[in-house]
C-alpha cells in the first residue's frame, strides 16, 4: 500500500517578493519510494479545498491505480484507491468538481474510459462505472459537470481516429456520441462547462489539407450536441488542445501550434463564436500539453512540459495578472521527467499547478503549487436582511439592511474582511462593497428595482483571496 506524507504547517509556505503572480515552493503530495506516481491531474473545491489524482504504478504487479487525495493546505485525507484495478492498467485520469462539492473522475483502463463520483452528503465514492466498451476505446479521457451535477465525457479510440462523448442527464446516462465524421482521423479531447449550463467539448481533426485543427460542439442538459465548428484555421497543425471557461461562461483554449514540428508555439484561442481570436503566449521551443485555469478577475494562467514526449525536462508557468503576460516560470522540482501537469482556479482568486516529476534517489512523485496559500474559508453565519419600502408616492426606494457574524471556523487572523455582491435575475454577482472584518453590517438604497434583486457575502483571506458565496435572500 502506498504511503503518503500528511505534512502541517505551523507557518506559511514561503513566497516570492512577486506575491500573487509566481508560484509557491512545491510540496510533495505522493510519497512513492518503491513505485511511481505520475499524470496528476487537480480541480479546486468550493470550499477551496483541492482535489487531486494520478496514477499509481506499482512495484509488484503489472498494473496500475488511480489514486485520490484531499489537500486543505494543511491536512491531506486518503489516499484513496478508486480503480482498484492492480492487474491492470489504469492511467490518465481527470478531475472536476462542481458548486455542491461533489467531486467526478475519469480514466482510461485498457482502452475503456471509467467513471466515479463523490458524493459530498453521503460522502462516498461510487463503485467505477464503465462508461464506454473497447470498441469506442477510452484514450484520455476528460469529465466536466453542470451546476445541477450533470456528467459530461469525452474520450477518444487512438486506432481509427474517433472522437465520442457521453452524457449523465438527470441521473440517467444516454447512448455514446460520435463527436467526429467517419472519413476524418481526430483525437486530443478535451470538455468543459460553464456556470450557465452551456457545456463545450473540442477535438482536433484531420483536414483534407492534412493540418490538423481544433473543432468543438456545445450542449446544455436540455438540448443536444450543435453542429461543428472549426474553432480557427490560423497557423499551422494544432497539437494538445485544453479547454476551461471562465466565470464570464466564456470557453477559451490553449493549444500547441506545431509546423514541421516537434518545436511548437503555444497559444490560446477565446471562443467567442465570432472571430475566435488567438493569442500567442509562448515562442517557439520543445514543449508539450500546455493546459489552462482561468480566475475570478478573468486572468488567463497556463502551464506546460518542456521537454520530449512523456520525459520532459520540466514544468513552466505563465500568467496574464496586471493586463500582460508575465516572466515565464520555471516551476521548482519539475526537472525529472515530468508529464502533462494539472491546473485548477477557483472562485476567490487562486491558482494551483500539479505534476509529476521525480526526485533525487526516489520515483516519480506529485508535487503541487499554488498562486496564494490553500486556504478553506468558510462563509458568514447567522445572516438577517430585513427589507424596507420608503417614498410610496414617488419612486419607491427598497432599502435592504443585512447583518452576519463571523464564522468560528475560520482562522481569524487569515481574514481580511468581507465582499458582499448583488446579483439580477440570471445575471453575474457584481461586487458591492468590501469592509473589514470587524464590520458585520451594511445597508443599501435601490430606487425603482425592476428586476429581481439576490444580496450575497463572501469572506476575504488576508491574500485577497475569497470563500464561497453566501447568499442572503431573493426580492422579487
Amino acid at each position: 500500500m502506498k504511503r503518503l506524507l500528511f505534512p502541517i504547517f505551523s507557518v506559511i509556505l514561503l513566497w516570492s517578493i512577486h506575491f500573487g503572480q509566481t508560484m509557491s515552493e512545491p510540496i510533495i503530495i505522493s510519497n512513492s519510494p518503491a513505485t511511481a506516481s505520475k499524470w496528476g491531474q487537480v480541480a479546486f473545491g468550493p470550499d477551496g479545498k483541492v482535489h487531486i489524482v494520478w496514477e499509481e504504478d506499482h512495484s509488484t504487479s503489472r498494473g496500475s491505480d488511480i489514486y485520490y487525495v484531499c489537500y486543505d493546505g494543511i491536512n491531506l485525507e486518503g489516499p484513496v484507491n478508486l480503480s482498484n484495478s492492480r492487474l491492470i492498467i489504469s492511467w490518465r485520469p481527470y478531475v472536476c468538481t462542481n458548486q455542491a462539492g461533489g467531486v467526478f473522475v475519469v480514466w482510461d483502463e485498457e482502452g475503456k474510459c471509467y467513471f466515479t463520483e463523490y458524493d459530498p452528503q453521503e460522502k462516498e465514492w461510487s463503485s467505477p462505472f464503465r462508461v464506454s466498451t473497447a470498441d469506442f476505446g477510452g484514450d484520455e479521457p476528460y469529465v466536466a459537470a453542470d451546476p445541477d451535477g450533470n456528467v459530461y465525457t469525452t474520450w477518444f479510440k487512438d486506432k481509427g481516429g474517433k472522437c465520442y462523448s457521453r452524457s449523465r442527464i438527470n441521473g440517467e446516462w444516454e447512448d455514446i456520441f460520435r463527436l467526429s465524421p467517419q472519413n476524418r482521423r481526430s483525437t486530443q479531447v478535451g470538455i468543459a462547462a460553464g456556470n450557465d449550463g452551456q457545456v463545450w467539448v473540442i477535438w482536433r481533426e484531420k483536414m483534407p489539407y492534412r493540418e490538423y485543427k481544433i473543432h468543438y460542439r456545445k450542449r446544455t442538459k436540455n438540448t443536444d450536441w450543435s453542429e461543428t465548428k472549426i474553432m480557427n484555421e490560423g497557423g499551422a497543425s494544432q497539437a494538445h488542445p485544453h479547454i476551461t471557461v471562465g466565470p464570464d461562461n466564456v470557453p477559451v483554449v490553449t493549444f500547441a501550434d506545431i509546423e514541421g514540428g516537434p518545436p511548437a508555439d503555444i497559444l490560446i484561442c477565446t471562443i467567442d463564436e465570432k472571430e475566435n481570436p488567438r493569442e500567442g503566449v509562448v515562442p517557439l521551443a520543445l514543449q508539450h500539453f500546455s493546459r489552462i485555469a482561468i480566475d475570478n478577475n478573468l486572468n488567463k494562467h497556463l502551464a506546460w512540459q518542456i521537454g520530449s514526449g512523456d520525459n520532459g525536462r520540466g514544468i513552466k508557468y505563465r500568467n496574464n495578472i496586471g493586463g500582460q503576460w508575465n516572466p515565464i516560470e520555471l516551476m521548482k522540482n519539475s526537472g525529472g521527467g515530468p508529464q502533462l501537469p494539472g491546473i485548477s482556479a477557483d472562485s476567490g482568486g487562486n491558482v494551483v499547478v500539479v505534476w509529476s516529476s521525480s526526485s533525487p534517489g526516489r520515483d516519480k512523485e506529485i508535487w503541487l503549487s499554488s498562486l496564494y496559500p490553500i486556504l478553506v474559508l468558510n462563509p458568514p453565519i447567522n445572516l438577517y436582511m430585513n427589507i424596507t419600502v420608503d417614498n410610496l408616492k414617488g419612486a419607491p426606494e427598497i432599502v435592504y439592511d443585512l447583518s452576519w457574524e463571523p464564522n468560528p471556523e475560520n482562522e481569524a487572523s487569515k481574514v481580511k474582511g468581507y465582499n458582499i455582491y448583488k446579483k439580477e435575475n440570471e445575471g453575474n454577482w457584481e461586487l458591492l462593497l468590501s469592509v473589514n472584518k470587524s464590520t458585520h453590517s451594511a445597508s443599501f438604497t435601490f430606487t425603482n428595482p425592476e428586476n429581481r434583486i439576490q444580496l450575497g457575502i463572501k469572506t476575504v483571506s488576508v491574500y485577497d483571496t475569497e470563500g464561497p458565496i453566501a447568499v442572503f435572500g431573493i426580492e422579487e
